[in-house]
């Protein structure tokens, strides 16, 4: 049985699971709200047992033109840890058959297709189809379980050569309260890190609805030299798990390795307020020496940690004809 479940009930569940996804989060629905989405909250539930939830996801809704659109669950459905594989994969399939009824009956938009990240993916469904990452779909994680020696020591030489470096330098690390001065450095920062390393960066209004959508789940990490901000990192906490999520630097005081004393600082932070795992939020699939994650990934595993790689993005399709159109047309938007 699949029903609305409360904020509460969504937060409860996500946060009970393993590498814990904020994007399954009533933080992440505040923040599709404040950016102009509709966000609604499902819980699947045994029709024998209907006061526990084995499943749980978020449905965003996305917009196209002439009231098409598409409906978008991230890092999701998620299902109960503490199930047998066959048991997740069935209440995946479950969960299939009904992402048709909730597109039909629940929603007026003329949906396209149904987008999903769900780490089960169920064998034999018709018209799924594996796409391009939505999120990373591998990731670098840290196991905060060690203590700080070994985390140290898990660490390439160099990147524990450059921490000391930033220290000795005089690099000083706030964690702040979002004040309005250093989320103007956040923003100036963010735009020339994607001017420098040639990516598309958000709106700065993405980011300020990120940073004000929760005063209990996002900070912003600052690194200052001589009163001058050079550093900053937007940093999500939720359930058992902290995710470096976005982060800038300055052109200048390069040499003074203020992004290695940053990181070092969140995840002792992360390890001293007891959560299980860090997450780098997203490392290049293969060793390609073009590939254009190629540098950031170079610096996260520095840092250690074990790799973990999700299924990735799948569609499952509802209106073939529209979907090839909606895919051909995105090409040049």
């Amino acid at each position: 049985m699949l029903r609305v479940i409360s904020k509460q009930e969504l937060d409860n569940f996500s946060s009970s699971t393993e590498h814990s996804q904020f994007l399954e989060s009533s933080f992440w629905e505040e923040f599709q709200n404040l950016l102009g989405k509709k966000v609604w909250r499902y819980g699947y539930f045994d029709d024998n047992n209907q006061s526990e939830i084995l499943g749980a996801f978020l449905i965003i809704e996305k917009k196209l033109p002439f009231n098409f659109g598409y409906l978008y669950t991230p890092r999701g459905p998620i299902i109960k840890d503490k199930l047998d594989k066959s048991r997740k994969i069935e209440i995946s399939k479950n969960l299939f058959k009904l992402f048709r009824d909730i597109c039909v009956k629940e929603f007026k938009i003329k949906n396209i297709f149904f987008r999903f990240e769900a780490n089960f993916i169920p064998e034999n469904i018709k018209q799924i189809k594996k796409v391009k990452d939505f999120q990373p779909s591998k990731t670098l994680i840290l196991d905060l379980l060690k203590n700080e020696e070994e985390l140290l020591k898990d660490m390439h030489e160099k990147t524990r050569y450059n921490i000391r470096l930033a220290e000795k330098k005089g690099i000083q690390v706030i964690k702040t309260n979002k004040e309005k001065e250093y989320i103007g450095d956040f923003l100036n920062l963010i735009e020339k890190t994607s001017k420098r390393d040639n990516f598309k960066s958000h709106s700065g209004d993405y980011y300020l609805k990120m940073l004000k959508s929760s005063d209990k789940n996002i900070d912003l990490w600052i690194a200052k030299k001589d009163n001058k901000v050079i550093c900053t990192n937007i940093v999500v906490n939720f359930g058992d798990t902290v995710t470096y999520l976005h982060g800038a630097s300055s052109n200048e005081y390069r040499n003074l390795m203020a992004p290695h004393l940053l990181q070092w600082s969140q995840i002792r932070w992360a390890k001293e307020n007891n959560y299980r795992y860090y997450d780098f939020w997203g490392i290049a699939k293969t060793d390609d020496k073009n590939d254009a994650w190629r540098g950031f990934t170079r610096f996260k595993k520095g840092f250690g940690g074990f790799e973990l790689e999700y299924p990735g993005t799948f569609d499952v399709i509802y209106d073939k004809n529209f979907y090839s159109f909606y895919n051909f047309f995105k090409k040049f938007f």
